[in-house]
């Protein structure tokens, strides 16, 4: 009985230090790509929050930060680029797409997805991938 108490015991402290030892992104990292994003720098600043999610993958703060990120990226493609249509609907289906990996739940990037593959499909034409 001691035994297997203590093997309990044991096994959940190696358990408890595991979970809390996960590395957290750098605030300020996430800070510095926000700060890009603010100022139309889209790319770098999704790009460093992608590069910081490899090594903190489950830190909800830094994948909150690149949903919020890849929806602001998607947004300006869809409506304030001045891109062609052919040109921006890639590339902001695929920002979409991100933000609903990310956060399933987000229902103005599932929408916007839908509009993007409706006028496709109107068209006659394939839905980039």
């Amino acid at each position: 009985m001691i035994r297997k108490l203590t093997f309990i015991i044991v096994f959940l402290s190696l358990a408890t230090l595991i979970g809390c030892s996960e590395k957290k992104a750098d605030p300020a990292q996430i800070q510095k790509a926000n700060d890009a994003i603010a100022q139309g720098n889209f790319e770098g600043g999704v790009a460093t929050l992608d590069s910081l999610a490899k090594e903190s993958p489950n830190d909800d703060a830094l994948k909150r930060a690149r949903a919020d990120a890849h929806m602001k990226y998607a947004n300006y493609l869809m409506y304030d680029s001045p891109l062609p249509p052919h040109q921006k609907y890639p590339g902001a289906l695929k920002q979409y797409r991100v933000v609903v990996s990310l956060d399933p739940a987000n229902q103005e990037a599932k929408q916007d997805i839908n509009m993007i593959e409706s006028i496709y499909q109107q068209m006659g034409r394939p839905i980039p991938q």
